[in-house]
């Protein structure tokens, strides 16, 4: 899991380089120290390194990445600092890491104001400098890498978040695309059996779209599926993630729907889309299938259940809802499934 996140999470990727490059930086540093008759400072830089790789460790183990940011930047910073104080003006170099380091780590408002913490605190303890200008130079050339570090992360993450929401949205429509749902359906039954909070799942599926392709052309099928994600978006809740799962068929997740609420929110998607949605003067109406999540159950049979229930709609004559309730068996805890219709009959 853990390798794969080297290839997909930008901040953990950093935070792994880090405290890799710590390792093998600082600890021939702290080694030559110890030889030199330093012992202070050779304890000082086994102590960043240990910090450093704790936070390395914890982010691996699944720690909040921001946290662990935060505390590699902060210890870090502190024990250069006392190496500093310690050995004099070979210890200032390692500023200009830390400034680097602190603007991929953390949150570029912290960033800013820890980097001018770690400027202002070598300044003023000048003993690090055998001149006023020596102090100066320094100060400005730290103060020119941090504004390099802090236009390179915030050009960076901008690009990040593109590539992001391109690779978990559709283009056409705008709603999440098929690898944005396994994801977060996934996400879904995980809070459900921590939490046992309602999950709701609904498939959409636009009626004889083929015949809107071939009656006015693809350019017109393509404005209603953009129309139509737009009206479900507009009538759900802020909360709720519209994905489309193929063609014309839509999935909808409902955090906190349980079977009855998905009926009447289901129930009012589609009177919305009946009432709202034209391709030239023709109505175009919607058949959905929903299954509130039932304990035990995985993501492949939830989604199944709710894609019945879509097909039960379709062949009872679409422009329906139909809502698959969940109950336990008398014995053996299995998990049935029943349909139940929830629209006026076509």
């Amino acid at each position: 899991m853990s390798l794969q996140r080297l290839r997909t999470d930008f901040r953990f990727a950093i935070v792994t380089l880090f405290g890799t490059i710590a390792v093998l930086c600082i600890v021939p540093f702290a080694v030559y120290r110890f030889a030199a008759g330093q012992p202070l400072a050779g304890a000082l830089d086994l102590a960043i390194m240990t910090c450093i790789v704790a936070g390395m460790v914890h982010a691996w183990r699944g720690g909040d990445l921001e946290h662990a940011g935060v505390a590699v930047v902060a210890t870090s910073a502190v024990g250069c600092l006392a190496v500093i104080a310690t050995v004099g003006g070979t210890g200032v170099p390692w500023i200009y890491v830390l400034l680097l380091a602190n603007f991929l780590l953390v949150d570029r408002r912290k960033a800013v104001l820890g980097s001018g913490l770690m400027i202002a605190t070598v300044a003023w303890q000048g003993s690090a400098f055998d001149s006023p200008l020596q102090m100066l130079v320094f100060v400005m050339t730290a103060l020119v890498v941090s504004l390099f570090a802090f236009v390179f992360a915030h050009r960076t993450e901008t690009q990040r978040l593109r590539l992001e929401a391109l690779a978990a949205h559709d283009p056409l429509t705008g709603a999440f695309n098929r690898r944005a749902m396994e994801h977060e359906l996934q996400v879904a039954v995980a809070t459900m059996r921590r939490n046992h909070a309602p999950v709701g799942l609904a498939v959409l599926d636009l009626d004889h779209f083929k015949r809107i392709n071939d009656s006015y052309g693809h350019e017109a099928g393509d404005r209603v599926l953009v129309e139509f994600a737009r009206l479900v978006v507009a009538a759900t809740r802020k909360g709720d993630r519209l994905f489309r799962f193929g063609g014309e068929e839509f999935v909808l997740l409902l955090p906190g729907a349980d079977a009855g609420a998905l009926r009447m929110l289901s129930e009012l998607l589609r009177t919305t889309v009946a009432s709202q949605l034209r391709c030239q003067d023709e109505a175009i109406s919607v058949s959905i299938g929903a299954a509130a999540l039932a304990p035990g159950e995985d993501v492949a049979a939830w989604l199944a259940r709710a894609d019945a229930a879509m097909y039960r709609a379709k062949h009872e004559g679409r422009d329906r809802v139909v809502v698959a309730e969940t109950m336990a068996a008398a014995t053996g805890g299995e998990v049935q499934a029943v349909a139940s219709e929830a629209a006026l009959p076509q």
